[in-house]
């Protein structure tokens, strides 16, 4: 069997066997591949056992981008499997990004930019003993060397080891694991390592790795856009001009002070004009503006040097580094594949510019086509052209749709087509009959179950409704929870396996993908279309996508709100002992451009009565 010498387990299916073949061909082949493939399929082994057994016998590495951190255990996991039963010798470790990694207390709350601006002022102004001891000229210290050599022979090494002994040691976390990534051959970490070209630029070149030495595996791939997209977005509101204003006064910045001052009155200007909530603003609308108070020539050297001057004061937070990085980027940036929209700002930051990108592919399309192979995997990559397309794949990729390794009579699926979330029918009544349906529902299924809502508002009018009828525990969704709290909501909701529990979230939300609850979940109610509001973005993002493939409102509008419920769906069949009831709930669904995004392999039936089958379906 092709591809498959040191492959982590002593069975493999049929299907994992073919993705296997498919991911052997591509390494070998020097071809990209984009897998649309369910849950369960065992994407992570079957991609990883061929990638690495290339890299072994090539001077190559395998990179493993995903942002799921359970994703990174997995992939070292499965190292450790490989190495175990087939006695194999290589290293593999996890890198995440520097902040989160630094042996300072206080930096991993920071935002990036500070964090950043923080970092470099310590190590340029000598103030980072952890880096002071790392470092020997341009070169790795003879103390981390030592300090791999001893852990080396522990690896697969997750993030977590290199802080530990970067503490223990007094050296930097971050490049200790720079060290080990010169000679690993699997490297599991986060999209910006390789989709954010400044960081991107610096790593490789940190590890002595060009492009065509990697042999690149993307997780969670229909995320990968919309995080590149807004990696590659730089937002400046007044509020922080106003700060860099005050910060160049503590420091006597007079060089810089008239343009700051012409930022602040030109946006106040601009905002002042406004009619509504945005407007678009020009290129040259804005350079104009600033360029009165200092000439471009001149601007780019004087926010240098007052950066250097913040940065090296040790200051962990400078509104001058974050305003200089905007004035970058706005300068960098070209006109088409950027929108530049004025609107008003939530938490008192009043008005805001952005630079938002629309077009990922400037930031992809390129490295791909270096690297010796790609792959990027999803079990919501449907349709799989729309990705290529978006991210600037080569023509010669492989698209593949692989079905779900478990058996249909596992799932029911259905549309319940007499209400809808549109827009123009929103009302209390229509909340009134989602509640009705959804409770008749979740009272119905022996055991737990999950409603998504296109939004908190639509959430929160539903569950007003809800409450009363429904006979189960409900568990609620809140944005302003954070990562501990939503974990301690998720253990509370897997106790009520056998009486039964609802819990309510938004499609776009933290529990809308990502959550494994397997044998927990009976059913999942995906309630209306998650669709981005039409503001200024999304319409300049159906403009652009109409400019380049003639499918601007697929691909900026429709596509992406279908990605959400697909993902949602997902929640509910996670192992081949699961069962559940998938019900999609809106009149839209039977139509022709949405019901196609259902994958292949599903047997969507129509009901106006959802609770007869779902009777039989658990009987």
């Amino acid at each position: 069997m092709a591809g498959d010498s040191h492959f982590p387990h002593d069975t493999i299916r049929p299907i994992q066997q073919e993705f296997v073949n498919v991911v052997d061909h591509c390494v070998k082949n020097k071809t990209h591949l984009i897998a649309h493939a369910p849950t369960g399929l065992g994407k992570t082994a079957a991609a990883l056992a061929p990638a690495i057994s290339y890299a072994l016998d090539k001077d190559m590495a395998v990179v493993f981008v995903t942002p799921r951190h359970t994703q990174h255990l997995i992939a070292l996991r499965t190292a450790r499997e490989m190495k175990d039963k087939h006695k194999l010798s290589f290293s593999a470790l996890s890198i995440i990004g520097k902040r989160q990694m630094c042996a300072h207390q206080g930096t991993a709350i920071m935002p990036s930019d500070d964090f950043s601006a923080y970092c470099k002022g310590m190590r340029e102004g000598g103030h980072c003993l952890q880096y002071i001891n790392s470092r020997s000229g341009t070169n790795f210290s003879m103390m981390v060397k030592a300090a791999i050599k001893e852990i080396e022979p522990l690896s697969p090494l997750a993030a977590e080891r290199f802080v530990q002994v970067g503490i223990e040691k007094t050296l930097c976390p971050y490049e200790l694991a720079l060290h080990a990534c010169e000679r690993a051959k699997l490297i599991v970490t986060d999209y910006h390592y390789l989709f954010k070209s400044e960081i991107r630029d610096k790593f490789l070149a940190r590890i002595n790795r060009k492009p065509e030495q990697l042999i690149v595996i993307v997780d969670e791939g229909h995320n990968l856009p919309g995080r590149v997209r807004e990696s590659l977005t730089h937002r400046l509101s007044i509020t922080a001009v106003r700060r860099a204003i005050q910060e160049a006064k503590d420091f006597h910045l007079d060089s810089i002070m008239p343009v700051l001052q012409e930022m602040d009155a030109t946006l106040t200007k601009l905002g002042r004009s406004m009619d509504g909530d945005e407007r678009l603003v020009t290129y040259d609308e804005w350079e104009a503006a600033i360029a009165k108070a200092m000439p471009v020539e001149m601007r780019e050297p004087a926010f240098s040097e007052a950066t250097r001057i913040v940065n090296e004061s040790n200051k962990k937070f400078s509104s001058i580094a974050r305003v200089h990085k905007f004035l970058v980027a706005w300068r960098q940036s070209t006109q088409d594949s950027f929108a530049r929209i004025l609107s008003i700002a939530q938490q008192n930051q009043g008005w805001v510019l952005s630079l938002r990108c629309l077009d990922p592919s400037i930031a992809t399309s390129e490295f791909i086509k270096r690297t010796h192979c790609t792959i990027m995997m999803s079990g919501t990559l449907v349709p799989t052209t729309m990705f290529a397309q978006q991210l600037g794949f080569p023509d010669n990729t492989i698209e593949k749709e692989f079905g779900s390794p478990f058996p249909d009579s596992n799932k029911l699926c259905l549309i319940q087509p007499t209400i809808t979330t549109k827009y123009a029918k929103r009302d209390d009544n229509q909340y009134q009959k989602i509640a009705k349906e959804c409770a008749t529902i979740a009272n119905t299924i022996p055991g737990c179950s999950a409603i998504f809502f296109p939004s908190y508002a639509i959430l929160d009018f539903v569950n007003r409704h809800f409450e009363p009828l429904c006979k189960k525990t409900i568990f609620r969704e809140d944005p302003s929870m954070i990562k501990e709290e939503r974990a301690a909501l998720l253990e509370r909701f897997k106790g009520y396996g056998v009486s039964g529990a609802v819990l309510l979230g938004v499609a776009s939300g933290s529990f809308g993908e990502g959550i494994d609850l397997p044998g927990i979940l009976k059913a999942v109610v995906v309630v209306g279309i998650p669709l981005d509001r039409p503001n200024l973005e999304t319409q300049e993002l159906i403009k652009y996508y109409d400019r380049l493939f003639g499918k601007g409102w697929d691909y900026g509008y429709t596509l992406p709100a279908l990605m959400r419920t697909m993902q949602n769906a997902g929640r509910c069949i996670r192992s081949e002992t699961d069962r559940g009831v998938l019900i999609f709930l809106d009149e839209r669904y039977l139509w022709p451009n949405y019901k196609r995004c259902f994958p292949s392999d599903w047997t969507m039936k129509v009901t106006l009565d959802p609770v007869p089958l779902i009777e039989r379906f658990f009987s």
